[in-house]
């Protein structure tokens, strides 16, 4: 599933640096989107583990 959204996002981003709607390159925006989505992933993969008592 994470590589799916991550396929999405890279998809979107690179639609919108084509038709100008974002400035700046592919790369200045797709890294910190990973590591944010990443970073949530870790985090509620963890919360599905805690056993609630």
């Amino acid at each position: 599933m994470f590589v799916g959204f991550a396929l999405l996002v890279a998809g979107v981003l690179l639609l919108l640096a084509e038709l100008d709607i974002i400035s700046g390159g592919f790369w200045d925006y797709f890294w910190p989107i990973v590591l944010i989505a990443l970073g949530a992933k870790i985090i509620f993969d963890k919360k599905k583990h805690i056993e609630i008592k």
